[in-house]
């Protein structure tokens, strides 16, 4: 058989699960169908990408070569299929948003639809800030929400300008409810990041913000060197892998809609890690007059997903422009 995207999407989730029987249960499909489709992905690559045991699976050589250039292929389709639907024509009355996946976008996006001139919102998710920068300079974007890290500012480019939504943003810690670690500091209510040091963390693949730099200069300083085992460009695969006790992972305070019963989050001890959130716009799109609105929209979307935040039971730290 010839190998497609949804081959390597496949390969990637199961190396992300540590076993078939979870990424069956993802996917919702059968674990002797997904067991069968690896049996045959594997040998249209020729040869054995996981070792089995009664713990789950684990990438042999050449299944970890697969999943590292699949990891890889799959951000450029996914790269691809966001910047050619974003040159997609649209109606005058539209506004095109963007931003990164776990952004507030909904909330913007559903007072932009009340607003009386606009009749369509689409709305662009990705990862890299340099690419939504492109695309706000090349008028692809209307808006977008940027985030950005000490020491890694962002450099708008001519025709973008841009509002400071939060000025500092803490990045919070998701584990299992049951994990020894959410038990023990429910009283106190935050996480020394050196009591991570043994776990294992998920989350997206390096891109441009700085994040992953400032992540582990904060775990040296806390002395360890973080085992970043797991990558993936789909937060629900991220919370599954989290929910599963495989590991943990850093999410932003506003990110309870990808949270289950099953996990908790917790404030990271001294705010070592810590962003600023702004809504930049091209100042030749039509909607450029809407900036000040669209700030104020961004500004109450923000505040009413933190309220919903501290309502489940959390108590986020920052500092709201």
């Amino acid at each position: 058989m010839n190998v497609e995207l949804r081959h390597l999407r496949v390969v990637v989730l199961v190396a992300e699960a540590g076993s078939v029987g979870r990424a069956a249960r993802w996917l919702k499909v059968s674990q002797p169908s997904l067991t069968a489709q690896l049996k045959r992905i594997e040998a249209a690559f020729g040869g054995e990408l996981f070792e089995r045991s009664r713990t789950g699976v684990k990438p042999t050589a050449l299944g970890r070569y697969t999943v590292d250039r699949a990891r890889a292929i799959l951000v450029d389709v996914d790269h691809l299929a966001a910047t050619v639907s974003a040159m997609t024509e649209v109606q005058p009355s539209a506004v095109r948003l963007g931003g990164f996946p776990t952004a507030p976008m909904s909330g913007i996006a559903s007072r932009l639809r009340e607003h009386g001139e606009i009749e369509q919102v689409s709305i662009e998710v990705e990862w890299a800030t340099s690419v939504l920068l492109q695309q706000l300079e090349s008028g692809r974007l209307d808006f977008a929400l940027l985030r950005e890290f000490p020491g890694f500012e962002v450099r708008l480019p001519p025709g973008v300008d841009a509002c400071t939504i939060v000025e500092s943003e803490t990045a919070y810690v998701v584990m299992a409810v049951d994990h020894p670690l959410a038990i023990a500091s429910s009283h106190r209510g935050e996480v020394e990041l050196a009591d991570l040091a043994d776990e294992e963390w998920i989350g997206e693949p390096p891109d441009d913000s700085g994040f992953h730099v400032l992540f582990r200069a904060a775990c040296e300083a806390a002395g360890f060197t973080p085992r970043v085992e797991h990558h993936s460009v789909d937060t629900s695969v991220q919370m599954g892998f989290v929910t599963s006790g495989q590991g943990v992972a850093l999410v932003s305070p506003t990110s309870y809609r990808m949270l289950g019963p099953e996990l908790t989050t917790r404030p990271l001890a001294g705010n070592p890690i810590h962003r600023k959130l702004m809504l930049a716009w091209s100042t030749d799109s039509p909607r450029a007059q809407m900036a000040a609105d669209v700030c104020q929209m961004a500004t109450r979307a923000y505040d009413e997903a933190l309220a919903e935040h501290a309502r489940l039971g959390h108590h986020p730290h920052m500092h709201v422009a």
